[in-house]
C-alpha cells in the first residue's frame, strides 16, 4: 500500500506537467497562426498600402505643370505669356505628415506669410496626386535656403514652373483676364475634374479660350535619400504646352487707350470732376475685329499669377469703382445723343421728313416742354445741322412724328437690346425703350413725352459701349452689321493653324444708301468748325466723322464720344464713355483723339517721336 501511494503521486505530477506542456504548445501554435495570419494580411492583403508607405519616405511624385499658350496681339507682340519661376510645393502624399507648429512658423517667416495661410492651403487641398502650391515666384534666396536646409523644412520641395505673366500690366486686364489654381468645381476640356494642380482661366479671354490655352500637365517620379535629396530619376511624362492664340488687339493701341484714359481722369480731377469709371473701344468696321478695349479703373492680373495676397485682393474688391468690371461689354448706360442716328434713320426711311426740311427751334418743343441743353435755340434747322449741333428739339419732333414703335424697331435693327455676341463672357443685353416694356415692368401707360425722351437716347433705353460702337461701325461700313471678335487664330504647337476665325456678318441695316449717305454727311459736319466735335477735330489732318453725346443718369451726366475715319474710306471706329463727367465733347473726346493719333501715328505717336519727351508731356509714365 505504501508503495502504491508514491506511484499515484508521480503519475498525477507527470500528467499535470504533460498538460501544461500541451497548453503551452497549443498557445504557441495559436500565436504562430495569429502571427502568420497577420503577416499574410500585411504582405498580401495590405501589401500595396505598406509599400506605398515605405515608398512615401523614398519616392516623390512631382507634377510638371504645363505652360499655358501665349496670347499674341495682331502684330506678334506678347500680351500674355509665361516665364520660369521657383515654386514652393508640398507633394500631396506628404500631406499626412503634417508640419509641426515650429516648422510651420519657420516656413511662414521665410515666405513672409501667415502660418495659418499655409496651413489652410494644405488642409483645403483635395487632390489625390500632384503637389500643393504654397508659394509661387519666390526669389532665389528662398529657394536656396529650402534646398540647403531640408531638415528645417521636411516635405517641402522647390520646383521650377511656368508663371503666367502679362507684360502690359493693367492694360487690357479685363479683356485678357487672369488665371488661378483649379478648384474642385472646375472641369477640363473633357468635362472631368482636374487631378493635379492646374492653372485655369478665371475671366476674360483666359477663361473663354481656356480649353485651347491650357496644356497637358506632366509628372516626374524621383527617388530621394533620408535627407530628402534626389538620388535618381525613376520615370515621368513630359508636360505639353497649350495652344497659342493670335488676337485682333493691337498692343500699342491698347496701351494708348489705357494711357489716354488715365491722363484724362487726372485732367478732369484737376477741374473738380471725378469720374467713377470709363471705357474705350476701337473696332475695324469692315470686319468687326476689336483693335483695343479698355476699362478704367483696372487691376494688374500678374498679382493673381503669383498668388494674390489678402491686402491686394481687398484693395480690388473694396474699390467702389469696380476695377474688375469690363465696362465696355457689361456696363449699361443711356446712349444720349449717340442714339440720334437711329432716330434719324427711322425718320428718313419712314419719310416723315427729308434731310432738307427745316424745323424752327426756339429752344423748346412747342407741344411738350422739352428743351435743349443749357437753353440753346438754333432757329430754323435741318437734319444735317441738327446732327452737327446735336439739337434736341429737332429730334423731339422726329420722335413725335415717328411714334415709339418705329423708333424701337429701328433700334432693334441696329442691334440694340441684345448682346453683340462678342467672344467674352458677361456681356449685357441692354434695353430698348418701348410701350410694351413700360407696361410689362411698371404697369403704366406710355406718354408722348417719353417718346421724345427715347428719340434722344434717354427714357428706358440702355446700351453698352460695345453696342454703340457697333452701331457706328454699321454706318461707317455702308450698312453691314458684324459680330465683334477678339481672336483671329489658334495655332497648334508646330505653328500651323488649329482654328481660324473669320469676320461674321450678322445682317444688313434696312436703311437705303441715300439715308446712309445723309448720315455720313451729317456726322462729318459734327467734326468741323461749328460741330460739337470741332474743337478737337476741325483741323485734324485726317477727315473724320463722329458724334458727341451726354446722357443723364440719376442726376449725373455721362459723356460719350465716337469717331470714325478716314471719312472717305473708314478703317477704324473709336468710342469712349466717361461716367459722371459732363459733356462728352469735353470728357470723352480727348481720349478718342489720342487713340486716333496712336492708330494713324500722329502727334506723340508719330514715328521717331522721342519717347522721353512723350513721357514728360503726358505727366509721367502711366
Amino acid at each position: 500500500m505504501k508503495k502504491r501511494i508514491p506511484s499515484i503521486l508521480d503519475s498525477l505530477v507527470k500528467n499535470r506537467e504533460e498538460s501544461r506542456y500541451g497548453r503551452m504548445i497549443y498557445a504557441a501554435m495559436i500565436l504562430l497562426l495569429i502571427l502568420s495570419a497577420r503577416l499574410f494580411w500585411m504582405q498580401v492583403v495590405e501589401g500595396n498600402y505598406y509599400k506605398e508607405e515605405a515608398d512615401g519616405n523614398r519616392i516623390r511624385h512631382l507634377p510638371q505643370q504645363a505652360a499655358r499658350g501665349v496670347m499674341y496681339d495682331r502684330n506678334g507682340v506678347i500680351m500674355a505669356g509665361s516665364r520660369p519661376a521657383y515654386s514652393v510645393i508640398m507633394p500631396v502624399e506628404r500631406k499626412k505628415n503634417t508640419l509641426s507648429d515650429e516648422e510651420l512658423d519657420r516656413l511662414a517667416a521665410l515666405l513672409k506669410v501667415k502660418p495659418e495661410d499655409i496651413k489652410k492651403k494644405i488642409d483645403d487641398n483635395k487632390l489625390a496626386f500632384g503637389a500643393i502650391y504654397l508659394a509661387n515666384d519666390v526669389g532665389i534666396d528662398v529657394a536656396t535656403q529650402i534646398e540647403e536646409k531640408k531638415d528645417d523644412f521636411p516635405g517641402i520641395e522647390i520646383e521650377v514652373n511656368p508663371l503666367r505673366v502679362y507684360p502690359l500690366g493693367a492694360a487690357g486686364a479685363q479683356v485678357l483676364g487672369y488665371v488661378g489654381e483649379a478648384g474642385p468645381d472646375d472641369r477640363d476640356a473633357e468635362g472631368n475634374p482636374y487631378k493635379t494642380a492646374t492653372l485655369v482661366g478665371r475671366s476674360g479671354l483666359e477663361r473663354q479660350y481656356n480649353k485651347f490655352l491650357e496644356g497637358k500637365n506632366g509628372s516626374k517620379t524621383v527617388e530621394v535619400n533620408a535627407s530628402g535629396q534626389p538620388v535618381r530619376y525613376v520615370e515621368g511624362t513630359p508636360a505639353v504646352s497649350g495652344n497659342n492664340v493670335r488676337l485682333t488687339l493691337d498692343a500699342n493701341l491698347q496701351k494708348a487707350a489705357e494711357d489716354a484714359m488715365e491722363t484724362q481722369v487726372r485732367t478732369l480731377a484737376h477741374s473738380g470732376v471725378f469720374p467713377t469709371g470709363a471705357s474705350a473701344v476701337a473696332i475695324d468696321p469692315n470686319t468687326g475685329a476689336v483693335l483695343a478695349m479698355a476699362s478704367w479703373p483696372s487691376y494688374d492680373p500678374n498679382h493673381f499669377s503669383k498668388g494674390i495676397t489678402a491686402d491686394e485682393w481687398n484693395k480690388i474688391i473694396n474699390n467702389k469703382n469696380h476695377p474688375m468690371q469690363n465696362r465696355t461689354i457689361a456696363a449699361m448706360y443711356p446712349p444720349g445723343s449717340l442714339f440720334k442716328v437711329i432716330t434719324g434713320s427711322a425718320a428718313l426711311e419712314a419719310k416723315v421728313t427729308t434731310p432738307e426740311e427745316r424745323i424752327f427751334d426756339s429752344g423748346k418743343h412747342w407741344l411738350v416742354d422739352k428743351r435743349n441743353s443749357e437753353g440753346e435755340a438754333f432757329g430754323w434747322i435741318n437734319f444735317y445741322e441738327a446732327v452737327e449741333k446735336s439739337d434736341n428739339v429737332y429730334f423731339y419732333e422726329m420722335g413725335r412724328r415717328l411714334g415709339i414703335d418705329r423708333i424701337s424697331a429701328m433700334a432693334g435693327e441696329y442691334g440694340l437690346g441684345k448682346p453683340t455676341g462678342i467672344d467674352l463672357a458677361g456681356e449685357a443685353e441692354g434695353n430698348v425703350a418701348s410701350e410694351e416694356y413700360k407696361r410689362k415692368v411698371f404697369k403704366q401707360d406710355w406718354y408722348l413725352g417719353e417718346t421724345m425722351d427715347a428719340a434722344i437716347g434717354q427714357s428706358f433705353t440702355l446700351t453698352t459701349p460695345i453696342q454703340m460702337a457697333m452701331v457706328y461701325s454699321s454706318i461707317a461700313n455702308g450698312g453691314f452689321r458684324y459680330k465683334p471678335y477678339l481672336v483671329n487664330r489658334i495655332d497648334k504647337l508646330d505653328g500651323s493653324p488649329l482654328k481660324i476665325y473669320s469676320p461674321e456678318k450678322l445682317g444688313t441695316l434696312p436703311v437705303s444708301k441715300a439715308t446712309l449717305d445723309d448720315l455720313h454727311q451729317a456726322l462729318r459736319l459734327v467734326m468741323t468748325k461749328n460741330g460739337t466735335g470741332g474743337a478737337l477735330f476741325a483741323n485734324y489732318p485726317i477727315a473724320m466723322a463722329g458724334k458727341s453725346g451726354t446722357a443723364e443718369t440719376n442726376g449725373l451726366d455721362n459723356g460719350w464720344f465716337v469717331a470714325y475715319g478716314p471719312f472717305d474710306k473708314p478703317e477704324i471706329v473709336v468710342l469712349c464713355m466717361f461716367e459722371h463727367s459732363g459733356f462728352g465733347s469735353e470728357s470723352a473726346a480727348p481720349v478718342v483723339k489720342q487713340i486716333m493719333n496712336a492708330y494713324f501715328h500722329l502727334g506723340d505717336y508719330a514715328p521717331g517721336k522721342n519717347k522721353d519727351e512723350k513721357k514728360d508731356k503726358n505727366g509721367g509714365n502711366h
